[in-house]
């Protein structure tokens, strides 16, 4: 167990890093399951659970220091302990929802009580003009983030998976019935808060094009996923050939911008 515990201390240090370190690389939980399940031996659940924890979060998203949930965290907890617990792809969806919300608090208290001394010391360091005590301020602070993140995963796997796994077989079948209820309903939620943010009247005969291929003809995500890039694909070049003719009247300068348009629409299909 601490050969794993140690393999997810890792994987959460690096996800922590890359989201605060040289690259600011949000890793979402899609990439994050297959790595767990690759540590824990389990590559296949790895892949699945991931899948589905990034549905449930595929609309949430942080903007500047506004953190509605931890997602790198959901992410590694949640397909570690559904794994580990060997109660499937439900138990990783249900458990990562609380445990992205716990971990928010962790990262709060990082960003509102270290991180502020940490700010003060670098303002004082460029009001000295020590650039060397700024720059090792920052690196400490590029560390420090992700390195919390690690100790308490490692921790908590150590701790932790047997609690956890108490509490679930001694829940009433009610309650587990309530949470698979809950774990096949939150990606649909997910999808929802995605579609919100980037819905569009001319979008609607689409929704329903997709819901009638998966409820009533049964098709799998990846066939509905390749109709749905080429209706985008076919959207697009009907949309630039309106453009092109409504913006290109005869004449030498409609010539150029066209020229342009055409030229710009190359780039984005290539």
């Amino acid at each position: 167990m601490v050969i794993q515990a140690l393999l997810i201390a890792i994987i959460m240090f690096l996800t922590k890093f890359l989201d605060w370190g040289f690259f600011n690389i949000n890793i979402r939980p899609i990439w994050i399951g297959p790595l767990v399940g690759l540590a824990l031996g389990d590559l296949r659940e790895g892949i699945l659970m991931g899948a589905a924890i990034e549905a449930v979060f595929l609309g949430t998203f942080s903007v500047g220091g506004s953190v509605p949930s931890d997602i790198s965290s959901a992410a590694v907890f949640g397909t570690a302990f559904g794994i580990l617990l060997n109660k499937g792809t439900s138990a990783a969806v249900a458990l990562s929802i609380p445990i992205g919300l716990l971990a928010v608090l962790l990262f709060n208290l990082i960003a509102g009580v270290i991180f502020n001394f940490v700010v003060d010391f670098e303002d004082r360091a460029i009001n000295n003009h020590n650039d060397k005590l700024f720059t090792a301020a920052h690196y400490f602070a590029i560390i420090f983030y992700p390195l919390v993140f690690g100790i308490a995963a490692f921790i908590i796997m150590m701790v932790g998976v047997e609690p956890v796994k108490n509490l679930m077989d001694n829940m009433p079948a009610f309650v587990n019935n309530a949470l698979t209820a809950m774990s096949a309903a939150l990606p649909a939620v997910g999808m929802a808060i995605l579609v919100n943010s980037m819905w569009d009247k001319q979008l609607i005969p689409f929704f329903f094009i997709g819901f009638v291929l998966a409820a009533y003809l049964n098709l799998g995500t990846m066939p509905i996923a390749v109709l749905g890039a080429a209706f985008a694909v076919y959207y697009i070049l009907t949309d630039f050939s309106k453009r092109k003719n409504h913006q290109n009247p005869d004449g030498p300068a409609a010539g150029k911008s066209g020229n342009a348009n055409s030229e710009e629409m190359e780039d984005f299909l290539s």
